[in-house]
């Protein structure tokens, strides 16, 4: 559910997170009557990318959002501008990286981003962009944060079988990714087991991988300048 607003198009810039251009989406900081927000425009992209691709990555990420509405840590959804950009909710966080914490802070930070993940995906929506180090964040207190679900994968309905076994894959690839970021942080929380799983990455996530990429170079090289 959408948060109520008094007037979605009154608001002012506040700073610019991201600067738009190709296939990238302008992302600023804004102040919507007395509370912050951010404004994810697509219109910001590359003139023909945003025309075609806008609306529709905008409408995948707004379902998203309110599919997720009651999960912490997730934005809640303020609503939509036009066809090509939406109103989110403001974190006051660092893509988790940027920390130095001790071993102590990651186990209590990795627990709550299982749980936090764990229940995105009971509410139907894979994120499929977790390995991307600006989409998992973090406050001092510890608090997880996942944004930009633009690339993300929804369960399907109950009679769609195909559609519930690429869901399920992709979750797999999400958990996959939080043992890679634990990896780069805090390698001793990795169990055998966990590192195993690191180093044997499945034909499914290779695939994926590879498929990504491939559409990015080529919505670049068609629908960019």
């Amino acid at each position: 559910m959408s948060i109520p607003a008094d007037n979605i198009d009154r608001w002012t810039v506040v700073d610019t997170l991201r600067e738009g251009g190709g296939t990238r989406a302008r992302v600023l900081k804004v102040k919507l009557g007395d509370r912050d927000a951010v404004l994810k425009d697509h219109a910001g992209c590359d003139p023909l990318f945003s025309m075609l691709l806008g609306p529709i990555l905008a409408r995948r990420e707004s379902k998203a959002l309110r599919c997720l509405s009651s999960v912490d840590g997730v934005p809640l959804l303020i609503g939509r501008r036009g066809s090509r950009a939406l109103l989110m909710e403001w974190f006051s966080a660092v893509p988790f990286k940027t920390l130095q914490r001790d071993t102590e802070f990651w186990k209590r930070y990795f627990i709550v981003l299982e749980q936090t993940l764990a229940a995105i995906h009971q509410s139907g929506v894979a994120h499929c962009d977790l390995r991307s180090l600006n989409n998992v964040l973090v406050n001092d207190r510890g608090e997880v944060f996942i944004v930009d679900f633009v690339a993300c994968c929804f369960k399907g309905r109950r009679w769609n079988l195909l559609s519930r076994a690429v869901f399920r894959r992709f979750c797999r690839v999400d958990r996959d990714a939080v043992l890679k970021l634990k990896q780069q942080v805090a390698p001793e929380l990795l169990s055998d087991e966990q590192r195993n799983r690191i180093k044997h990455v499945g034909w499914f996530a290779r695939g994926a991988r590879h498929t990504g990429k491939l559409i990015r170079r080529l919505s670049r090289i068609l629908l960019t300048r």
